[in-house]
C-alpha cells in the first residue's frame, strides 16, 4: 500500500517512500492564490476542520509539467468545455496523472466528464468528490477508469470543508466501488490524522492512502509516517 501527499501539499512536500501529487493545474493560469489563501483559508475550532475557497489558483499546465520530478503525479482539472482534450495534449505520456473532477470551489460546466475518456488508456487516478453519486461512479467505470481517489473536500456555504467529516463519504464510495469490482484500485483520503484512521480505511481493501490537511501539522504527519512504515 502506498502513501500519497495530496495536492496542493504535494507541490511543497516530497518525503521518501511517499508519492507527491502536484497541482491541481488547469490549462491556463489562474491568478490570485495568495489573496485567496489570506481571504478564505480558515481553521474552524468549533467544527475542528479547515475551510478554503482557493478555486484551483495555479500557474497553468505548462508550468506544472516543468515541476514534475520522477515519481510525482500531476493533478489536473478542466475549467471550460474541451479543456480535458487540451490537457491531454500537454501532458507527456510518461507522466502519471490524477484527474481532479471534484473541486467544490469551481463551477463545473454541463457534462463535465464528457471528454474524460481521452485519458482512460493512461490509467490515471480519478479524484471523486465526497458527494459523487453512484451513477456517476458507474459512468466513470464504464469509461474504463480503474483507479479512484476517494474523496475530495465537501462543498459547504463556508467553502470546501476537509477533516473527519469526509470519512463516512469516503467509506461509502470505496465500499460501493469494491462491491462492484474488488480489483478496482482505491486510494482513501479524508480525515486521516492518526494511524488508526489508516487502519479504518484499510478494512476496505484499499491500495493507498492520501494525506492532505494533516500536512498543516508536521508533527502529526511525521507520526503517521513513522507508524505506517514501522520506524
Amino acid at each position: 500500500m502506498m502513501i500519497y501527499i495530496a495536492a496542493p501539499f504535494g507541490n511543497y512536500i516530497r518525503i521518501e517512500n511517499t508519492t507527491s501529487v502536484l497541482g491541481t493545474f488547469t490549462l491556463d493560469r489562474r491568478t490570485g492564490l495568495i489573496s485567496q489563501i489570506l481571504k478564505t483559508l480558515r481553521y474552524n475550532f468549533k467544527d475542528k476542520c479547515w475551510y478554503n475557497n482557493l478555486g484551483l489558483r495555479n500557474p497553468g499546465i505548462k508550468t506544472g509539467i516543468h515541476r514534475v520530478k520522477k515519481g510525482d503525479y500531476i493533478s489536473v482539472a478542466a475549467i471550460e468545455p474541451d479543456e480535458w482534450v487540451e490537457l491531454d495534449k500537454h501532458i507527456p505520456q510518461q507522466v502519471p496523472i490524477e484527474l481532479n473532477i471534484s473541486c467544490p470551489n469551481i463551477r463545473h460546466f454541463d457534462d463535465y466528464i464528457r471528454d474524460l475518456h481521452v485519458f482512460a488508456e493512461r490509467n490515471p487516478i480519478v479524484k471523486i468528490g465526497a458527494e459523487t453519486t453512484y451513477p456517476e461512479i458507474d459512468e466513470l467505470i464504464d469509461m474504463g477508469f480503474t483507479r479512484f481517489h476517494c474523496s475530495n473536500t465537501l462543498k459547504t456555504d463556508k467553502g470546501a470543508r476537509s477533516g473527519n467529516i469526509l470519512r463516512d463519504y469516503t467509506f461509502r464510495s470505496i465500499r460501493y466501488i469494491k462491491n462492484k469490482n474488488r480489483h478496482i484500485e482505491c486510494i482513501a483520503g479524508g480525515g486521516i490524522e492518526l494511524i488508526e484512521d489508516i487502519m479504518y480505511y484499510a478494512t476496505l481493501g484499499v491500495q493507498g492512502f492520501s494525506l492532505g490537511t494533516v500536512c498543516f501539522n508536521p508533527f502529526k504527519l511525521r507520526k503517521i509516517l513513522l507508524d505506517f512504515f514501522g520506524k
